[in-house]
């Protein structure tokens, strides 16, 4: 693998700051059963530390330089980190530091929005079957059908929720992909250190994306259904951290 010395270093804080704020949710919830029901011993710590590793993650892809495996690729990972971390900052600072009842949905909704664009972006990287491939991946159709479709369905007051029109524009975007990104190595662009990174990148994304769903379709109070939302939260950054480093780091160059 050809990494320099900076980018070994981020890797080494974000899994630090991964261990730290992994033990610190499993402490909140044997404190007081709930994470969500009790966001005073929550504090801000898990908030920013999350936070940064994220942003540490944004910066490994932005420090490719040179070690890029190829120009127009190290592009699109960049961009796509740009709308990543405005996803999270919409997620851990917004939400939780400007939100009020009134316009904290709005901040869910715009974070799934950059989610889904860096889901679009990296569709598109990982169907290319070369440097110069401009053709357009036929797969975007799913997606865009989703969009028709939450159109029609908002025109006709069928649904009135943004946020709920975001979650189900994403989901199929998500699994499609993840279907591409299991697909890389056989296109042939890749190689495959490269490849096998987007796969296990687009892997753990889904199953953190899947947490997420569970975590926010269950009750805020302290029943059962709470202690699984509890669980599902404290498990999503377990297969996040891996998911968003080895999408930064597939777009370096490694030995064949």
């Amino acid at each position: 693998m050809v990494y320099s010395k900076l980018v070994s270093i981020f890797t080494a804080l974000a899994a630090t700051l991964f261990v730290a704020f992994f033990v610190r949710d499993w402490f909140v919830l044997h404190q007081c059963g709930a994470v969500q029901s009790c966001i005073e011993y929550s504090s801000d710590f898990q908030n920013i530390t999350k936070f940064i590793v994220t942003s540490i993650a944004a910066l490994i892809a932005f420090s490719v330089g040179k070690l890029k495996f190829a120009k127009r690729d190290r592009l699109f990972v960049q961009v796509a980190f740009a709308m990543i971390l405005c996803a999270d900052f919409c997620f851990k600072i917004l939400y939780n530091y400007f939100g009020t009842i009134e316009n904290r949905d709005n901040f869910i909704t715009v974070g799934i929005v950059f989610f889904f664009i860096a889901q679009m972006i990296f569709i598109y990287r990982h169907t290319r079957v070369s440097e110069d491939d401009w053709s357009f991946p036929w797969i975007y159709c799913i997606p865009v059908a989703a969009i028709f479709s939450m159109a029609f369905l908002t025109y006709f007051h069928v649904l009135e929720s943004f946020e709920l029109m975001a979650v189900l524009v994403y989901a199929p975007t998500l699994f499609c992909s993840l279907f591409v990104a299991c697909r890389a190595s056989k296109r042939g662009f890749f190689p495959e250190k490269n490849a096998f990174l987007i796969m296990l990148g687009m892997i753990c994304f889904t199953c953190c994306d899947i947490l997420t769903g569970v975590s926010l379709l269950t009750g805020e109070d302290h029943s059962t259904r709470e202690i699984i939302a509890a669980v599902s939260n404290n498990f999503i950054w377990l297969f996040y951290v891996p998911a968003i480093i080895s999408l930064a780091l597939s777009g370096y160059r490694h030995h064949r």
